[in-house]
């Protein structure tokens, strides 16, 4: 578990004397407040996402929408802490570009946000539109409406046809996230034992 894992490497850096000199050097005052700003938001996404899982979505349809967002949000934020975290110890970014289920959540949140920018959009990707009902679901399973451009004018001639509903797996999609999120934090406290060794 993420929370655990955040633990070990608050625990190490706690207990290594050599690890504490590397970061409160006055050269490397960046790098602290990188990590110690991640850390903290580590632990309040980690405690808030695990407390709401808990209890599921609220039934108010209109209160629900909003956790929708303040889940996405805070995912969003404990992948960007992830990142500072793994620069300011091991020095080089982290590359995203393999995690699947850390990308299908990061996508999943621009493309609900209804209006993807389009200079951030690959020209080969049609644009699309979206939005999330009301009645969206839970993470058992969410739904949200898509409409995406057609590749020619001939493709306007029904109405509707380029509109589609995905459902997605919250739940298993974000249980999935979270391994490959624990074993990037794995990486750094590794990192941290072999840049720091206890003596």
């Amino acid at each position: 578990m993420i929370s655990e894992i955040r633990g070990q490497i608050y625990d190490f850096f706690h207990s290594n004397e050599a690890c504490q000199n590397f970061f409160y050097k006055p050269q490397n005052e960046e790098k602290y407040v990188a990590y110690y700003t991640s850390m903290y938001l580590l632990a309040d996404t980690t405690e808030s996402l695990s407390a709401h899982r808990a209890t599921g979505f609220s039934k108010n349809p209109l209160r629900a929408y909003l956790e929708f967002w303040g889940i996405m949000q805070a995912i969003i934020i404990q992948q960007d802490s992830i990142c500072e975290l793994y620069e300011s110890v091991k020095g080089k970014k982290l590359d995203t570009k393999e995690l699947t289920s850390w990308m299908k959540l990061r996508f999943l949140r621009n493309t609900c946000a209804g209006h993807p920018v389009k200079r951030n959009r690959p020209k080969s990707k049609p644009q699309t539109r979206t939005f999330m009902g009301r009645n969206f679901g839970g993470y058992k399973k969410i739904t949200y409406e898509k409409w995406e451009k057609p590749e020619s004018v001939n493709d306007y001639s029904e109405p509707l046809k380029n509109i589609s509903h995905p459902e997605v797996k919250l739940d298993e999609l974000i249980s999935s996230y979270e391994k490959e999120a624990v074993q990037k934090l794995q990486h750094i406290l590794e990192a941290m034992k072999t840049r720091w060794p206890n003596t």
